[in-house]
């Protein structure tokens, strides 16, 4: 990924407002260690995960 793609997609308050929904510490400590993924089969799973 280039340098600032996050920063200039706004990732970490986009990251903030989705822990800011979370009740437990130990949620808010899994959201802020979210990151984006390319690789394809790791999507493929997260998103299976969701369903």
């Amino acid at each position: 990924m280039y340098p600032n793609f996050l920063e200039k997609l706004e990732f970490y308050k986009i990251i903030e407002m989705v822990s800011d929904f979370c009740v437990t510490s130990q949620g808010k400590q899994l959201a802020n260690k979210l990151m984006p993924s390319n690789q394809i089969a790791e999507v493929e799973q997260l998103l299976q995960e969701t369903r």
